[in-house]
């Protein structure tokens, strides 16, 4: 039986959009689910049938014609339903074009080879189109969980664009060598040398990517460890200002006492009056907590409460600080430090001060610890797929606070959430006692 070396257009149709699909299943998509399934039906009939109804079309300038509009069509099926940049869509449509070339390439290859046993079996092509694109695809999803991740896709710039295009040109030209130029070296002459030619470029030509992307998914998660490290080692230096800030206060209650001995010799009532409101004014200014039993929390405490006063914000606080006393002096700076300052920077966005709202709570619930920092919302918080989105102007460098907080947290074998209900935005913390005490 002979075998037609090129591709059939309805298996090609197919893998493009399941490319695109398990593209669309590991990104945040902007449509709901019914529009979801609405826009991917119309797509695969589009894709298929445009592969279809051009089959006839040999190799050649026509063809590669058809086959940029059906890139083009990932491209828009794409935009249509990924929440992601200009550039995570080419990308994505790229990285799903290199794998629905191999996966078609691939099955073809075996259909040809199994043939030889199963001449005569229907269902052995439908069962190895499943098998083999199922395979494939599969490995596409895993592999993109991993490293097209959301980060990725935001860090994206066209220099990785334009190369995955350089990428796909390449591959795609080299493995339809055959088609254009017959007699060349590098084109094959037999069915079998065109379909491993073709299975064999198709294939390394998605190896290259995984490498590019591996490399580049490292590169960004060092350049995210140094923010996140930036942060931790910020946060501990404004501890240590912080303990300066408490030898001062000190120094200032040394101070007082002779304050009061120049009042006791005071003989004019007015003069008196105004001393002692302008001491009561110093000691308002830098009035300290109640001791909670951990000195950090103490003093990171004492000097968020100072800025909450300069902010006209209010922060509550029921603690049991000695439950704190295992972890790390740098962890505690972390972990109240970020969430207290992340907590402020929101609450100022509220233009009624009587709003503007912090609570902070550690205790301990059964066998773990339990903190707790809320803050009052002046804006609905914007979440999707478990990632808050910033309103602050800054958006490249957001984010790495949370971040902080969860390595150190995770460091204890502890977990963190978050919500926001009822106009409240809650972070929780629990870290578990037999973890620190092992």
């Amino acid at each position: 039986m002979e075998l037609s070396n090129d591709i059939p257009r309805l298996y090609t149709g197919i893998a493009e959009w399941l490319g695109c699909l398990t593209v669309l299943l590991n990104c945040r998509r902007r449509v709901d689910t019914g529009l979801f399934i609405a826009i991917s039906t119309a797509a695969v009939v589009l894709q298929c049938g445009l592969l279809v109804l051009t089959a006839g079309v040999d190799a050649g300038i026509l063809w590669v014609c058809i086959m940029g509009i059906a890139f083009l069509q990932m491209v828009i099926f794409l935009y249509l339903c990924a929440d992601i940049s200009p550039q995570g869509v080419l990308y994505g449509a790229g990285a799903a074009f290199l794998h629905a070339e191999f996966a078609a390439s691939l099955e073809w290859q075996l259909h040809a080879w199994g043939l030889r046993f199963y001449p005569n079996d229907n269902f052995f092509p439908s069962v190895l189109m499943v098998v083999v694109y199922a395979a494939v695809f599969s490995f596409f999803s895993f592999m993109s969980r991993r490293h097209i991740t959301e980060n990725f896709l935001k860090s994206l710039t066209w220099k990785e664009v334009i190369s995955i295009s350089l990428l796909i040109i390449f591959t795609f030209a080299f493995s339809n060598l055959s088609f254009f130029l017959a007699g060349s070296p590098f084109s094959g002459r037999v069915t079998e040398d065109i379909f491993a030619m073709r299975t064999l470029a198709d294939g390394l030509g998605t190896a290259v990517f995984w490498g590019f992307e591996i490399s580049i998914s490292e590169l960004l998660t060092q350049k995210e460890l140094y923010s996140i490290r930036h942060v931790l080692s910020s946060q501990y230096e404004q501890f240590r200002y912080y303990q300066e800030s408490e030898e001062m206060l000190h120094m200032m209650q040394h101070d007082l006492k002779h304050q009061i001995e120049g009042l006791r010799g005071e003989t004019n009532e007015q003069k008196k009056e105004e001393w002692l409101d302008m001491i009561e004014n110093e000691l308002d200014k830098w009035w300290l907590p109640q001791r909670t039993g951990n000195s950090v929390f103490d003093t990171i405490l004492s000097a968020k409460l100072r800025r909450a006063r300069q902010l006209d914000v209010r922060i509550t606080c029921v603690a049991d600080g000695a439950l704190l006393n295992c972890l790390h002096v740098a962890d505690i700076c972390t972990i109240f430090g970020n969430a207290l300052d992340n907590a402020l920077e929101s609450v100022v966005m509220i233009p009624d001060p009587e709003k503007r709202l912090i609570h902070v709570s550690v205790s301990a619930q059964k066998n773990f610890i339990f903190i707790n920092i809320s803050n009052t919302l002046g804006t609905p918080l914007i979440e999707s797929e478990n990632i808050l989105l910033t309103t602050k102007r800054d958006k490249k460098n957001h984010g790495y606070g949370i971040k902080g907080i969860k390595y150190v947290v995770g460091k204890y074998g502890g977990h963190v959430s978050y919500k926001a209900d009822e106009g409240w935005f809650r972070l929780n913390i629990l870290i578990p006692m037999k973890q620190i005490n092992t």
